[in-house]
C-alpha cells in the first residue's frame, strides 16, 4: 500500500533513505505540519494561543535532532537546551537562560501537555515586537538566580516567528555541502526516532479490505471504530 510519510512525500522517497531525501522528507514535516499551520493560526480569530501552543512543540523537539539523541525522561532538559539555542538573544546571560527556559517549561510547555492551557503567568499581547517580555525578580538590584519566573508576556507572531527563522538556519547546516557535526546528529536521531529500513507498523488488515470501508467479520473482534462519542459525553 502506498502511503505518505509527510505531506508532499510517499514512502517511495525513503527507498533507499538517503540522507538528502531524509531532509527533504524532515524539511516538510516540520513546515507543513507545525510551522505553517501554527502561522495560519496567527490569522484566525483568537487563534493566536492555539499558535503558539502547537509551536512549543518544536522547542523540545528540535532538540532531539540538534544533539542526535533521544528525549525519553529528560524533556525539561531538552526544552532547556532548545530554547537556548531559539532564544538566545532574547534571555540574556547563559545562567539566566537556564531560569527562564526552565520557568517556561512549567507554565508554558507543561501547561499546554499537561493541562490543555496555559498556566498563570503566562500573557499574549502584540504590543512589544518581542518574542517574549519577562518578568523576573530581583535581589539588591540584580537578577535572583534562586527567584522564579513571575511572568512572560509573549507576543505570539514573533514567537512563532523565532521558531521558523531558527528552523531555516537549522536546515542550512544540514545542507551544507562540507560534512558538518550538526549533520552526524541528525543522523543519529533520525536512526533513533525514525526506524528506517525496519518493517512499518502492522494494520490488521488487507488493502482491498481497508479501502472497502467494513471491518470483515474474521477481524472486526481485533479493531475497534470509534465514531461515536463515549456514553458519558452522550449524557452530557
Amino acid at each position: 500500500m502506498k502511503h505518505l510519510v509527510s505531506p508532499n512525500f510517499s514512502h517511495e522517497k525513503l527507498e533507499p533513505p538517503l540522507f538528502k531525501d531524509v531532509v527533504d522528507v524532515f524539511e516538510d514535516r516540520m513546515r507543513c505540519w507545525l510551522i505553517e499551520p501554527a502561522k495560519k493560526l496567527l490569522l484566525v480569530k483568537h487563534g493566536e494561543v492555539a499558535a503558539v501552543a502547537l509551536a512549543t512543540n518544536y522547542i523540545e523537539g528540535i532538540e532531539i535532532y540538534a544533539s542526535g539523541k533521544d528525549s525519553k525522561r529528560k524533556s525539561k532538559e531538552f526544552f532547556r537546551l532548545g530554547y537556548k539555542k531559539i532564544f538566545a538573544a532574547v534571555s540574556g546571560p547563559d545562567y539566566m537562560q537556564d531560569a527562564i527556559a526552565d520557568g517556561l517549561y512549567e507554565m508554558l510547555r507543561c501547561g499546554f501537555a499537561h493541562d490543555g492551557m496555559f498556566r498563570s503567568g503566562i500573557y499574549f499581547s502584540t504590543t512589544w515586537k518581542e518574542a517574549m517580555l519577562i518578568t523576573w525578580p530581583k535581589k539588591n538590584g540584580q537578577f535572583d538566580p534562586n527567584g522564579k519566573l513571575e511572568s512572560v508576556i509573549i507576543n505570539p507572531k514573533s514567537f512563532v516567528r523565532c521558531i521558523e527563522l531558527h528552523f531555516n538556519a537549522y536546515l542550512r547546516e544540514l545542507r551544507a555541502r562540507k560534512s558538518n557535526d550538526v549533520q552526524d546528529r541528525f543522523k543519529s536521531a533520525v536512526a533513533i526516532k525514525w526506524q528506517l529500513g525496519k518493517p512499518g507498523p502492522y494494520v490488521g488488515m488487507t488493502e482491498d479490505q481497508f479501502y472497502s470501508g467494513v471491518l470483515p467479520s474474521d477481524i472486526a473482534p481485533l479493531l475497534r471504530k470509534v465514531s461515536e462519542p463515549s456514553s458519558a459525553a452522550k449524557a452530557q
